[in-house]
Formats: structure tokens, sequence, C-alpha cells
């Protein structure tokens, strides 16, 4: 895509998703003033879905009122080859998500007062957008409803802006939610939208308290293996110590987060400012001192933390992978009470662990380059290897590409009593350094005790 519109040039793709991608693109004025944007486009083979298209300009319409510094400003919306676009301010840097990730990676706990600070400017943002009225001064109850880690937005000068209100329902929408529809991240949402009840700004306070709960923890709060279980953890709200896993945190603020994470939101905090001013109140008190500037740095030494170790073959980086998934996540213990998650102490062995799988990678590369071509094409080289530990993984199970191994039972038949001493031995090397590679995610990823 060359242009969406005579006014704007695209540089660049930056991200897809199921439903819109996102280029990095410039506004260009008949003056010859430029100014780099992003432009939300969505999808052609969806413009056909009627109501998709009401909720995507449901999402421009009520963004282009919205006017503060924590949130992702609008400036245009437009029709160009057969789809259509949102034009937005490009925020450079990390969304939460990956922060959390590349600071789990690179073994950076995030600091209190840069978690506390984090949360609070999603909380300025989202009380403009709670507290917003339109021209005769009626309240617009714009809900944002989809508070979860890729929707915050840290730039690379310390800014937080909360992004997409796709899901929000503000009184003023075109397209209404169907009674008792559940919308929004499972994780992050409040018991009462588990049950399809209609939901104030005290669902996005709930949300808020998940993602302050998790940058303190550095562990998800409400995840199970299904989305079922993950619902049902979340209508309960139980929300386990955050002292026992951060000892940084004190009491005042463990007391602060569980208010935000009460089940009945008649025990929340009334307001996002409120939850927000408890926050200031527990850094002020602590003499914890913080500003964008701070936010800033860390967010530089997040990503010019380097890992200590070459990346290796495909193998090393879907184990990697995993094991960054699976750290960011905390692997439930479906036997254990309230489906805890990993200890600190089981995350800690990962750099241990990591070396051992150093060594394993080393043996496997060799004996790879030994296998035959009919092993190969019964599906033990890397790919065969590599579905079967993904299959470790539990709770993330990515597609399987083209040319995949054959599935077990295939790759089996005719392996055995074969007519050739020549292809038994790599395949017995092989199999032994796949049981030592599962044995060593085993012990990285145990289970809690």
């Amino acid at each position: 895509m060359a242009s969406v519109h005579q006014r704007y040039k695209v540089i660049e793709k930056l991200d897809v998703g199921g439903m819109a991608e996102i280029y990095k693109g410039k506004a260009v004025s008949l003056e010859g003033f430029e100014k780099i944007v992003a432009i939300k486009r969505v999808l052609p083979s969806l413009t056909r879905n009627q109501k998709f298209v009401s909720m995507f300009l449901d999402e421009a319409r009520l963004a282009m009122r919205l006017n503060h510094a924590n949130i992702v400003q609008v400036f245009d919306i437009g029709r160009a080859d057969g789809t259509y676009f949102i034009v937005m301010d490009l925020v450079e840097g990390l969304n939460l998500r990956r922060l959390f990730q590349k600071a789990v990676d690179a073994g950076i706990r995030i600091p209190v007062h840069i978690a506390c600070y984090i949360v609070m400017e999603v909380c300025k943002g989202l009380q403009h957008a709670h507290e917003l009225t339109d021209a005769e001064g009626r309240p617009l109850r714009i809900v944002h409803r989809d508070i979860s880690p890729p929707n915050v937005l840290i730039s690379k000068a310390g800014e937080v802006k909360v992004t997409d209100f796709g899901l929000a329902k503000a009184t003023t929408q075109l397209e209404s939610t169907d009674p008792g529809t559940v919308k929004g991240k499972f994780s992050y949402l409040a018991p009462e939208a588990t049950e399809g009840k209609e939901v104030d700004a005290r669902a996005d306070i709930f949300a808020c308290g998940v993602l302050l709960y998790e940058l303190l923890t550095g562990r998800r709060l409400f995840l199970g293996a299904t989305d079922i279980e993950t619902i049902e953890l979340v209508r309960k709200a139980e929300v386990p110590p955050i002292a026992a896993i951060n000892s940084d945190v004190r009491p005042e603020l463990e007391e602060v987060v569980r208010k935000s994470l009460a089940r009945d939101p008649r025990r929340r905090y009334a307001s996002a400012r409120a939850f927000e001013d408890a926050l200031a109140g527990y850094l002020f008190a602590n003499g914890l001192k913080v500003t964008s500037s701070d936010l800033a740095q860390f967010l530089r030494d997040v990503i010019e933390r380097r890992e200590d170790h070459v990346e290796g073959p495909r193998i090393e980086k879907l184990i990697e992978d995993e094991i960054l998934n699976l750290s960011m996540v905390g692997r439930l213990d479906p036997s254990g009470p309230g489906n805890r998650p990993i200890s600190p102490e089981q995350l800690k062995m990962r750099g241990q662990a990591r070396l051992k799988l150093d060594d394993l990678f080393a043996d496997l590369t060799g004996v790879q380059a030994g296998v035959s071509e009919q092993a190969t094409a019964t599906g033990l080289g890397i790919d065969g290897l590599a579905d079967r530990l993904e299959g470790l993984g539990g709770t993330q199970r990515r597609p399987t590409s083209p040319g995949k191994s054959a599935p077990e039972g295939k790759a089996a038949k005719g392996t055995s009593g074969g007519a050739g001493g020549s292809n038994w031995l790599p395949w017995a090397v092989a199999g032994a350094v796949a049981v030592a590679a599962a044995i060593a995610l085993v012990v990285l990823l145990g289970q809690p005790q």
C-alpha cells in the first residue's frame, strides 16, 4: 500500500493483527509540512462485515473526542483502497507487554516506584475518558473495557499513553453491545463483566489493579489453562499475597492494590483519580520520587540490556520463547490450591538451566548433521523435536508451519525392524537428546510446591 490518502504517505508496516494493520506514515500538508504518524487500517477482507465496520467507526469517533496527554491522539479518519483507516499519534517506544517481556528476559525486576508511576499515568488518561461530556454537558460514560498490557504504550521519553478504545462503550455509540456479551481480554476483565452485567468506570479500575499486581510481581494474576478457567479465576478475584513474591512491596501498597481488585465494585476506588491519588500518597509517604525521566531511563536500561549468550539455531529460540512466555505467564499448577503460579525461586533457575540447554543444543546440532535422509523425512530433525518441545509449553501452542514433521504415529511407522543398522543410531542419540532437553525444561519450569 503506497498511500492510503493523498495527504498521507506510508513508510513501513509496523504490526498486523486479526482485524487491522498498523503502518508508520507521514502526513504531508500543502505547505510541505510533514508529521510522522501511525495509520491503523482495517483489513480489506473485513469491510464486508458491516457490524465490524460500525465498531471501527465508533472507535474513531470516540477517540477523536479524547484529548489528553495520556491517551493516544487520533487526528483523522478516512477511507481509501476500499477500506477505512484512522490516523493517530505515533508513539516511539514499547507497549507494556513488550516492556514486561524484555525486563523478564533481561532479569530486571520493575521497580516499585516505576510500576506505580505507570499505573498512575494510565489512571490519568482513564479519568479524562470517564468524565468526558458532550457539547451539552451530558456525561458520555465512556468505559475503555480493554485495559491490558498491549494497550498501554510507553514512549522513549517516558510518556505513558492508553490506546485502542475499540471496545469502549459510551452513550453516543452507534453500535451497541448485545446484552450479556463479554468483551475484552479475559485476564483483565472485571468479575461483573464476566457475568455479562453492565460495567462502569470501576471495571477499568479493576483492570488497572491487575496491571499493577503483574508489574509488582512479574507474573500473571488471572490465567487458566483455558478461557473458561481464566474466567472462573476472575470471578473468584482471589489475590495471592504480593509481599511473598516481592519483598519491596510494603503492606500499605498491597492494601491499595487489593482495594482496586475488590470483587464487589462498590468496594473498589470510586474513580480512577482516587486510585491514582492513593498511589501518589504511597509514593510520597515513602519518599519515592519518580518522573517521566525516571521511566525513560528505565526503558533505556531494559532495551540496552543484552543477553549474555549468542542466539543459536531455531530450536534454541523456540525454547527461549517458551521460557519467556511461561515466566511472563506464570505457569499454573492444576492440582494446587488456587492454581498458584511458579515461584520466584524457580524463575531464578532459568539462567542455570539455560547453560545446560546450551550444551544440549550443541549435541543436538551434531546429531542432526549425521541424521540420514530417511530419518529427516520421517520427522526426526529439528522440526520434529521442536513440535514435541512446543507441547511442553502447555498454555500457548503456536500454529505449526508448513513443512512440519509428520504426526508422531506416522513418523514411527516403518521405523522398527528396519533393514539397516545405519539408521537406528541417529534415532537413538537424537531421542536421548530430546529426552534430556525435556528434562531440563521440566526442571526449569517445574510445578510450584
